[in-house]
């Protein structure tokens, strides 16, 4: 009954031997194991692995490379990423991709750029022309504050004051004197002076009077100055940065 069975069965293939029957693609009855496979071979990460089970003589691991090569995934070839300063937003670093392998070169070539520019630039900054425009600019602002403090000084001179410094510390500060007899007095002792008998009270107080207002002009008067200062700080920092740039663009384009 057995070996009717069998030559029934067999007798239904398109063949009499398997050396006639043509090779099948791909794998029968293996969906779950190819599905498991790619999910596998998508990990790329380090440390996954993919564990194959089975009875013997099986021949999984024939089977298995052929499924590992049907699924070898066509990736492209990873790019160098380099992550350089962002002078604008300091803590979002900006990221370069380069071609694979191009990553130290341009390292080396970033290093060796800084490295001039450090040497060249102090170069530049001591250099006749850049001294000359420095010069200009600061002789320009000098110019302008001198104006201020003498126009102010010639006002308070019609009023017997003068303008001088007054020793604070280590720091001497500008401060507005009353001249008297051809001597510049500090305003703490003009009451000494009234006690003495040695000044009249209306005049003390003509003078400490406009000490005050003279003071209040003061104040706008070095503010102006500060101001100055401020713009001739700008002004040589603007300068720096175009004598600067020539070699900068210069690094930077090659």
């Amino acid at each position: 009954m057995r070996k009717a069975s069998v030559a029934m069965r067999a007798s239904r293939l398109p063949f009499e031997t398997t050396a006639q029957a043509d090779l099948r693609e791909g794998f029968v009855g293996q969906e779950r194991a190819l599905r498991a496979l790619e999910d596998g071979r998508g990990l790329g990460a380090p440390g996954y692995n993919v564990f194959v089970c089975g009875l013997c003589g099986t021949s999984r691991g024939g089977t298995i490379a052929r499924m590992i090569e049907e699924l070898k995934p066509g990736r492209e070839e990873s790019q160098d990423r380099c992550y350089v300063n962002n002078f604008k937003i300091t803590d979002r670093p900006r990221l370069i991709p380069l071609p694979r392998g191009h990553a130290n070169g341009f390292k080396k070539d970033m290093q060796a750029g800084i490295d001039f520019l450090r040497r060249r630039i102090p170069q530049v900054f001591e250099g006749e022309p850049f001294q000359r425009q420095k010069g200009r600019i600061v002789e320009r602002f000098t110019a302008r504050e001198k104006d201020l403090m003498d126009d102010f000084t010639r006002r308070i001179a019609r009023d017997q004051f003068a303008l001088g410094h007054m020793q604070v510390g280590a720091v001497a500060l500008p401060e507005i004197f009353p001249v008297l007899e051809g001597q510049m007095v500090p305003i703490e002792d003009i009451s000494k002076m009234v006690h003495e008998g040695k000044l009249d009270s209306p005049v003390a107080e003509e003078i400490e009077r406009k000490y005050e207002q003279f003071r209040q002009e003061f104040t706008v008067v070095y503010r102006k100055t500060l101001t100055l200062s401020r713009e001739l700080a700008s002004e040589l920092s603007y300068l720096e940065q175009e004598a600067a740039s020539v070699l900068v663009d210069g690094v930077i384009e090659e």
